[in-house]
């Protein structure tokens, strides 16, 4: 059954969906990104710079575009994950959550009573400032609800997380995965590898969402093939340095030196 958000629709109908992170507090970057043709935009909180009322205007910079807005939250902090639906993002991604208690901790967080905890107010963003009471009967349904396994012990309760009812999607988490190995970024070690595949498998078999990040297009496009459909690529920061580095190198290649 439809949902009142796109991008969860776009998820249940089977489709990839491909976005980038925000971790500057630009709106006008959000903007730019969101006309790009993105499914979504994840907003960092755990990383980035930004606070709630950042989120607002990167929000409403979103407007009119197809682009939904997630946010990624610290830690699992259940007044934060309010804080961040009461602004009105379509979505929650939580980071480190390493077994079934932890997952049912974010979804208690996210819902309503008497299914969970979530604190109700009437004069919030996200219900059009009191204008729209229907928004409770609508939203535990609508909200995006992803959870990253960054460690071996959180592959090894993919599927007691995947049992938590209300999680959409399981995402891998691969630096912070190949640094608790002992190898950070090296995402083509054998060890790293298997145990990204390995999480990548369970997650599949569960039949929860799968998502990670990927190191480009092409590579967003591989990992399509085999079954990521929630895939984040880039960010407004890395994409605009990256941009301008090369921009740079251009000009100068064959100049023997600097300009």
């Amino acid at each position: 059954m439809p949902t009142g958000n796109p991008l969860k629709n776009k998820l249940r109908a089977g489709k990839t969906c491909i976005g980038s992170w925000l971790l500057t507090t630009s709106a006008d970057m959000a903007e730019i990104m969101a006309y790009a043709g993105l499914d979504f935009l994840l907003i960092d909180h755990e990383h980035g710079q930004g606070a709630i009322d950042d989120a607002v205007g990167q929000m409403r910079a979103m407007k009119g575009t197809d682009c939904i807005g997630v946010l990624r939250v610290p830690t699992n902090d259940r007044i934060y994950i309010k804080r961040a639906l009461d602004a009105g993002v379509a979505g929650i991604m939580v980071p480190n959550v390493d077994n079934a208690e932890q997952a049912r901790a974010v979804v208690d967080a996210c819902r309503y009573a008497p299914v969970g905890h979530r604190g109700a107010f009437g004069g919030m963003r996200a219900m059009r400032y009191g204008l729209n009471p229907g928004y409770y009967g609508e939203v535990d349904d609508d909200t995006l609800i992803v959870v990253q396994v960054e460690n071996s012990r959180a592959i090894d309760n993919i599927p007691e997380i995947a049992n938590v009812p209300g999680i959409d999607v399981i995402f891998i988490g691969p630096r912070d995965l190949s640094a608790t190995l002992g190898k950070l970024n090296q995402f083509g070690d054998p060890v790293v590898r298997g145990e990204i595949e390995r999480a990548q498998g369970a997650i599949l078999a569960s039949g929860k969402l799968l998502g990670s990040t990927a190191a480009s297009g092409q590579v967003a496009r591989d990992m399509s093939e085999a079954g990521y459909r929630f895939i984040i690529s880039g960010s407004d920061a890395t994409l605009l340095g990256t941009a301008a580095s090369n921009l740079v190198a251009q000009a100068r290649a064959g100049q023997g030196g600097d300009a």
